[in-house]
């Protein structure tokens, strides 16, 4: 029982979020989306990530694009659980864990060198991005130090039971995934373009807490008087400090064509192979229960392929935007889904020049996880959502322009019932950025 236990807390290493993409994936890498989540057929310096290839179709000359965003979510579980009481309060509990990115920052770069080729780079945070805290802990922590007393209870004392039970717990959480992205763009023809490029992904977590103070007492069987024995329940502490690191590379390739009006883009990421290696020190038991994270030993969690498609509508004024995004999160070794299916979205958005200065947007996207019921675990649990997007953009003048946008995003609820009762999750999420496009 005390491996399933630190399982599920070393399962931590999946749960920080991202704030906008997939499991591991954060497709919000400028602020520009915030204000226009349907970024993926934009011909613009934040383009240089969501569309590569339309940055052949930039002015000649530098292009620079300077963000910072910052991002609060909450996730939340209603868990009913009929033992509950006996560690205080009700039989239904709310559990909330409380992630912040309080600064996210990222910067496009490109050069149009001419009317055939393109160099553009990038910095961002491509996956993770916040700290995670469980300051009232989680409901699988509960569940199992109540199981694994009653298994010892009724070991010992045949037909007692568990009268009391409490613990403290501590756990914190801190994932990111750096990406440094380079790559070039080449014109085919006058109206089609073509990019390849790669991301080097740097990978950098840590996760800090401990389940101590395990303790309950014990009631006597009623042939043996019915009595309540305090402080008969104990369990040695277990004390986890591991922070990872890896590197991975991620291949690109990308097209943009323009046909009048319709500018029609794709761009696909192959599958990033990361091998993330422990730096830790543990408490001993925690080393002997749980050797793959152990001090020096590796683990497996690579970023999912990633195919998007865009398409841009230009009217006199108003631009049109839609996306779809497919991750191929199956086939990532590490993935959390096990029997569920791939992630998918789409998102829609529209643009208005109001005058020479001003530009006025919105968007909305929907993401649709494919976590089955078996899939979703109180450290590790994703639901679909539909994120609303509204800001705009300032020209100063014809060098440089000034984004704005904020983000809400409405989380759906999954109800997994177990063997204890059942479990209702949820999430909040909200994100606010700026961002400076300057043009030498």
């Amino acid at each position: 029982m005390k491996k399933l236990f630190l399982m599920s807390a070393m399962a931590l290493m999946v749960s920080i979020p991202t704030f906008a993409g997939g499991i591991l994936t954060n497709t919000n890498q400028n602020a520009a989306f915030l204000r226009n989540p349907s970024r993926d057929a934009v011909i613009a310096i934040d383009g240089v990530y969501s569309n590569p290839a339309g940055i052949a179709f930039m002015p000649e000359g530098f292009h620079l694009s300077i963000s910072w965003q910052a991002a609060w979510q909450k996730r939340q579980i209603n868990s009913t659980f009929a033992a509950y009481p006996l560690n205080g309060g009700a039989q239904t509990k709310d559990f909330e864990g409380v992630a912040k990115a309080p600064i996210i920052p990222s910067f496009q770069a490109a050069y149009v060198i001419n009317d055939k080729w393109s160099v553009s780079a990038q910095f961002a945070v491509g996956g993770g991005g916040g700290k995670c805290e469980f300051d009232n802990g989680l409901p699988m922590f509960e569940k199992l130090v109540y199981s694994n007393a009653v298994a010892g209870v009724n070991a010992m004392i045949p037909g007692a039971s568990v009268a009391r039970y409490g613990l403290n717990q501590n756990l914190t959480g801190e994932q990111y995934f750096y990406g440094i992205q380079v790559g070039g763009t080449y014109k085919l023809a006058d109206n089609f373009s073509v990019f390849g490029g790669v991301r080097t992904v740097l990978a950098s977590c840590s996760y800090v807490g401990g389940i101590t103070g395990i303790n309950g007492d014990v009631k006597l069987p009623e042939a043996m008087g019915g009595t309540v024995m305090p402080n008969q329940i104990k369990s040695d502490d277990l004390l986890l400090d591991c922070s990872q690191s890896g590197t991975g590379f991620t291949p690109i390739i990308g097209l943009d064509w323009k046909l009048g009006k319709l500018n029609l883009a794709a761009k696909y990421e192959f599958r990033t192979k990361i091998n993330l290696e422990n730096d830790a020190d543990n408490s001993p038991n925690v080393d002997a229960m749980m050797a793959d994270y152990k001090d020096g030993n590796k683990v497996r969690s690579d970023i999912p392929a990633l195919l998007t498609l865009g398409a841009q509508y230009e009217l006199s004024k108003v631009r049109l935007n839609a996306g779809f995004h497919y991750y191929w999160d199956k086939d990532a070794k590490g993935t959390p889904i096990k029997k569920g299916d791939n992630t998918w979205e789409a998102n829609l958005g529209v643009e208005w020049d109001v005058n020479d200065k001003i530009l006025l947007s919105c968007g909305g996207q929907r993401t649709q996880y494919g976590f089955d019921d078996a899939d979703m675990a109180d450290t590790n649990f994703n639901v679909n959502s539909t994120a609303i997007c509204i800001g705009g953009a300032y020209k100063f003048n014809e060098k440089m322009k000034l984004n704005v946008g904020y983000m809400h995003s409405f989380y759906g609820e999954h109800e997994v019932a177990n063997q204890y009762g059942k479990d209702i999750y949820t999430r909040k999420n909200d994100v606010v950025g700026a961002s400076l496009d300057i043009t030498f």
